[in-house]
């Protein structure tokens, strides 16, 4: 086994480094981002409260916590049905069969706004941006129940 020389050692040192910082630069080490990083504004939330007001009281009640014709959207059961899938799972069946009445009608923006006051009303965090009211965007965010 051959030993090492300073030089060689700081050498092989800094390419270690040099590989870490382009992997973490990368985007590779980056956390999954979920339903804890704060994937929507409290402004988004808002709009989603006064869209949830008009289209969505009337089967899941007031603050959507269950109607007499709808399941309550928050708490643990909703969260356990949507637990480790991707957001835009419960985006593409707001879309395509809210409200019950009149399914499909919803925007994409205020479907989005809607999911964003559910993630509120189940205690998850705002952060600076709308959230996505795109497919492809809100694949990438993990609805998971535990906060990380």
């Amino acid at each position: 086994m051959r030993q090492l020389t300073g030089a060689r050692l700081v050498s092989g040192a800094a390419l270690l480094w040099m590989a870490c910082v382009t992997f973490v630069v990368a985007g590779h080490a980056q956390a999954p981002r979920t339903v804890w990083s704060g994937v929507y504004s409290e402004a988004q939330a808002y709009r989603g409260e006064k869209v949830a007001d008009k289209s969505c009281i009337g089967c899941h009640g007031p603050r959507l916590d269950g109607g007499d014709s709808g399941p309550k959207l928050v708490g643990d059961m909703f969260l356990a049905n949507w637990s480790s899938q991707p957001v835009s799972e419960l985006f593409d069946w707001v879309v395509e069969t809210m409200p019950a009445d009149a399914p499909g009608t919803l925007s994409k923006e205020d479907a989005a706004a809607v999911l964003a006051y559910i993630l509120q009303l189940n205690k998850m965090p705002a952060g600076r941006e709308d959230l996505p009211g795109e497919h492809d965007a809100l694949s990438k965010i993990e609805f998971v129940v535990e906060k990380p």
